[in-house]
Order: C-alpha cells, then structure tokens, then sequence
C-alpha cells in the first residue's frame, strides 16, 4: 500500500505574474486560490494554466468571499469548459443568474444531496467540473463533505484494487429515490425513468486528463455490481462506500456567503450535512460538461 506522505506533499505554494496565490488546502485534496479579484472575461492565460493544474492535482479549488459573484461566478467558469446547467423542479434556475440553478435547503432538506454522490453520475456522460457558491448560508453548521476517489483507489490493497478492475457496476437515476424525491408527478416520474434508464461502467476509471484511476461508485447512484451474486455485490459495495468515508480521504468545507468552490467532478465525491436545524442554506450551483 502506498503511504500518505508518498502521495501528499505537505505544502504547494507558487505566485505567478498576476500574484494569484494558490497553496495546499487540506492533506487529501483542494488547494485553496487568493490574490484573485475576477471582475469579468477570460483569465490571463498564466492565471488559468495555473488553476487548471491546481484544479487537476488536487481536485477542488476554494476562492473566499468577494473574489467572485453570484453574477459573474459562471463567467469565471467558462474559462474551463462549457457550463451547462443541470435543473429540476426542486433547483430551477437562479433569477440572478441563468447559467446556474438555485440549489435551496427549504425545498430540499430531505434531498439525496446528503448521501455520498457523484454529480450526474446516472449519465454515460456527467459533468467534468461543479462548482457551488453559498448565496446564503448558516452561521453554524451546513457543512459539505468532499472524498477524493483517486486517493480512495490507491489506498486498496493492491490485490483488490486489480480485481475490481475487472467487475462492471450499474448507476440508476432512481437508486436510492431521486425520482420520486423530484417529480411529485407520478406520471412525469416514469416519463423521466424511461429516459434515463441505468448505465453500466468500470468500477474503475481513469482520470482522462491525470491518468489517475479512482473508485467509480457512489451510494446514491449505483445500484448494483453485474456479474456477481447480491451478496458479493453488496459485500464489495460496501468495502468499496467505507473507502469513500475514510477520514485519510476525506476534507471538510465550512461555508460562508459569498465563498465559491470549484471541484473535479471526475475525481471527487461529495455529500452535504444536514446538521442545520431550520436554518436556510441556498447554493448556486453550475457545472462544466
């Protein structure tokens, strides 16, 4: 097994022509970016380059409050690829920004949010990048919880990371309930079922652009391991979810209003925590396909 230091440098700290300032954020991933005030339109080509390496090798990049708006945060965003918004009936799309959906704690307090996920991941295709900024949040609690999957992987016994390789996992939509959580429609709820029926992948992928590999299943969207009896695939899922809980691979966010963190969709889980009582907590949210 490869040991944590072997894997995590204690510090990154490097300033480019723009005095952008990014360091290291937490042991297992993110590094957190100052020295940025983004007023509109595209990033000197310095700038970008460097939250682009910083955003692939460590998974997630955190900006403080006043570094960006809610306005212009999708903006910022297209310097990385195409934002696409993923909306439902529960998270429309936001007054103040169009690019971007309103993900509200008043209508999704008993949402899917707080089980480990993966964005999007009942699609052959999921987002490469989300990101979130806390238009209003709690004074106290309303965490969310990241896990980096690439760490996760290269933590498994090496005899049973190779064999996973091997198995084929299915991801259904409704796997743990979020049809039936978002559409309140029975017939619209079967309507979006047939259109998104379940998808079989590697247990394991590798990441398109760092070659890393990571554990691809997630408790809120697979639903089983093909070619395996209930049992083995229940048994493996578990082993496999309680790597994505470690503490080794996990780092915490505390929220303030006006913050913005932008992950790897393709390498990091997430969940949020519910530990708010009946405080509001309403997210912006846009993702890059």
């Amino acid at each position: 097994m490869t040991s944590l230091p072997e894997l995590l440098p204690a510090s990154i700290q490097f300033q480019n022509s723009e005095s952008v300032q990014i360091r290291k954020w937490r042991p297992a991933l993110g590094a957190a970016v100052s020295g940025l005030q983004y007023t509109g339109g595209p990033l000197e080509p310095k700038t970008l380059d460097a939250l682009r390496q910083a955003l692939f090798d460590h998974g997630l990049l955190t900006f403080a409050p006043g570094i960006l708006s809610a306005e212009n945060f999708t903006e910022f965003l297209d310097n990385f690829g195409d934002v696409t918004l993923y909306g439902g009936p529960k998270t429309p799309a936001a007054t103040q920004n169009g690019q971007a959906n309103i993900v509200d704690s008043t209508s999704k307090r008993n949402a899917r949010n707080y089980i480990w996920h993966i964005d999007q991941a009942f699609r052959p295709n999921p987002p490469a990048l989300t990101a979130l900024f806390g238009q209003n949040v709690p004074s106290f609690g309303g965490d969310t919880l990241f896990s980096n999957a690439a760490l996760a992987y290269e933590l498994l016994d090496p005899h049973f990371a190779a064999y996973i390789e091997t198995l084929t996992a299915v991801h259904y939509w409704d796997a743990t309930g979020h049809v039936i959580d978002r559409f309140d429609d029975v017939e619209e709820a079967s309507r979006q079922r047939a259109a998104h029926p379940p998808i079989e992948t590697s247990l394991v992928r590798r990441h398109p652009i760092t070659g890393r590999k990571q554990i691809f299943v997630n408790e809120s969207y697979t639903a089983y391991i093909k070619g395996v009896s209930r049992t083995t695939s229940q048994s493996l899922l578990t082993i496999l979810f309680e790597s994505i809980k470690s503490p080794e691979v996990e780092a915490r966010y505390q929220w303030e209003s006006g913050a913005l963190v932008i992950w790897d969709n393709r390498t990091l889980q997430h969940r949020g925590i519910g530990d708010f009582a009946q405080a509001q907590r309403v997210f912006l949210r846009a993702c890059v396909a």
